[in-house]
């Protein structure tokens, strides 16, 4: 009889130990991310014995058993920061001394913009990415390379300039308006020089600056000035007054200063014309006389360290023989009106302006593009390239404070048409027709919002209308996900039994991936929580009655007794 009245009583133990837990399911029917928990009965046994006696009465014992890896339903919310994981893993939270896991994704910022779960001490931990949304962290598998997500590291953006492409034509028909100068060759033939005059600006005494470049017409021709020689072009800086005299000329081929008077040379000798020089007193060397050939100007629109719009002039200028002079000078501000900074030329020093030589072959498409070289001061600039040659805008300095950088100008292969063309375009009336520009700065802008992408990225979308991944969340799994410790809060710590964590991006090595102002719901079933309460409350009534009639046999045993 007392063997009854144990396993009675260790009945009414269980039954109350699974009645707790069902309690503590239902009053987490509602909880983000909750596992249901289950009782599970193990019988006790004091021991068998031989013959017809049987097994003797022991009672029962409970252990209570998780569920973590069940997942529950992915719900909107209309929280950005909201987030669920859609499959196998965990968020990985922290309270500033150990690590913990989690499936519940319901985040919101502190006042300094870090992410925390909801109602706790525990922060979101990810990666922090580049503008692509790579991972910057070398050690990404160890939970020391994550840090606190915090969506207001980055309350604003802005992006310098490092790439400008452009597509244009300059007309093949503005060739035929450069200033030109005829001569007979060795062989008789009447041969052309092209005078091309390109505006650079004015200089510290007020003087306006000119670059003026010889080229001639036979590409097979090189020149000598007297100074330099073996040359396919000859270029002078040219000072004048205001009323187009010529103040100085300064020879600035090859980047060595050779010819320096008050006119620009009268003789030049021409490689097919060995018997003697052509004379070149006869062309008009007035500044304001001189310039008549076709010259437009374009501008490029760029964006320097601080996102302020910049726009950098370029000067086209016909030079004959498919070539031309492209002269980029001081960037202004973004109407054109104020100059906010300064170029820097090939050796550092700060420019004004310097020049490219861009020539086409005779189908139109892009031959190539070479730096020149002309008096700035009392030294030479030249044009500054990148390590492949390519023409590059290289600034000295900003009037807002911008690091000086460097934007790699891309016009095009040589050889083909994907860039700058020189087509003829029939019209009366030539002009540069630019098709399109495309450059990698970005506008300064202020944080408006931030979402969260299947692949676990933190995107930060800007004012102006930027999108950029300032994060990535890492997801860890588990050998054993059941083996987790539950702790309150809704987060697990790692056992022995979990095994030891994997970090991984969402969606890769089996992770699941995320989905944004979402919630995963509790996976407690309260139809089946109410039907485990009633067997309960019946099992719990049994054991009560088995105690109650155990109760009335002793009393009968004793009152026989006495």
């Amino acid at each position: 009889m007392d063997a009854a009245m144990n396993a009675a009583v260790s009945a009414l133990k269980s039954e109350s130990q699974a009645l707790s837990t069902i309690s503590t399911n239902l009053a987490n029917s509602g909880t983000t991310g909750y596992k249901a928990v289950s009782t599970q009965f193990l019988n006790l046994l004091n021991g068998t014995t031989s013959g017809t006696s049987g097994t003797q009465s022991g009672g029962v014992t409970t252990v209570t058993r998780q569920n973590v890896s069940l997942t529950g339903n992915i719900t909107s919310t209309t929280n950005s920061t909201d987030m669920a994981i859609d499959g196998t893993g965990f968020f990985v939270v922290s309270d500033g001394t150990n690590d913990y896991y989690t499936r519940n994704g319901s985040f919101t910022s502190d006042s300094t913009g870090n992410l925390y779960l909801s109602g706790t001490s525990y922060y979101l931990m990810g990666w922090t990415t580049d503008a692509t949304g790579s991972v910057t962290t070398v050690n990404q598998g160890n939970t020391a390379s994550l840090e606190k997500i915090n969506v207001q590291k980055y309350n604003s953006t802005a992006t310098a300039t490092t790439t400008y492409s452009m597509s244009a034509n300059l007309p093949d028909e503005a060739q035929s308006d450069v200033n030109t100068l005829s001569y007979t060759n060795d062989s008789g033939s009447s041969e052309t020089l092209n005078y091309a005059w390109t505006s650079t600006g004015t200089n510290s005494s007020g003087n306006s600056t000119y670059l003026v470049s010889v080229t001639p017409s036979n590409s097979s021709v090189t020149l000598d000035d007297g100074t330099t020689s073996g040359v396919s072009q000859l270029t002078y800086t040219v000072e004048a007054d205001s009323s187009g005299n010529i103040v100085s000329v300064t020879g600035t081929t090859n980047n060595t200063t050779g010819y320096s008077g008050t006119e620009l040379p009268s003789s030049i000798t021409a490689s097919d014309k060995t018997s003697g020089s052509i004379d070149t007193s006869t062309e008009t060397w007035s500044a304001v006389e001189a310039k008549t050939g076709f010259s437009k100007s374009t501008s490029m629109k760029i964006y320097d360290s601080l996102g302020t719009e910049e726009s950098v002039p370029v000067t086209w200028t016909a030079a004959g023989d498919n070539t031309w002079v492209m002269t980029v000078s001081s960037p202004t501000d973004a109407s054109g009106s104020t100059t906010s900074g300064l170029l820097s030329d090939s050796s550092g020093v700060s420019a004004s302006s310097y020049s490219y030589s861009v020539s086409f072959n005779s189908d139109g498409t892009l031959k190539s593009i070479t730096p020149l070289s002309e008096m700035n001061g009392s030294t030479v600039s030249t044009a500054p390239v990148d390590a492949n040659g390519d023409p590059i805008i290289k600034t000295y300095s900003w009037t807002d404070g911008a690091t000086a950088g460097t934007v790699t100008l891309n016009l095009g292969t040589v050889g083909k048409s994907d860039g700058l063309t020189q087509y003829d375009t029939g019209e009366t009336t030539p002009s540069i027709s630019v098709k399109s520009t495309t450059q990698d700065g970005v506008q300064y802008g202020t944080l408006k919002s931030v979402a969260v992408n299947s692949s676990g990225e933190i995107v930060a979308t800007y004012s102006n209308g930027e999108s950029v991944p300032i994060y990535k969340v890492a997801v860890a799994t588990f050998a054993n996900a059941n083996g987790l410790a539950a702790k309150s809060d809704t987060v697990y710590q790692q056992t022995s039994s979990s095994g030891g964590y994997i970090l991984n991006e969402a969606g890769q090595n089996g992770a699941g991936s995320l989905e944004g102002s979402s919630l995963e719901s509790s996976t407690v079933d309260t139809s089946t929580e109410f039907s485990n309460m009633i067997t309960c409350q019946q099992a719990y009534s049994a054991a009560s009655q088995i105690i109650s009639t155990g109760k009335s046999m002793f009393t009968s045993l004793l009152q026989a007794v006495q």
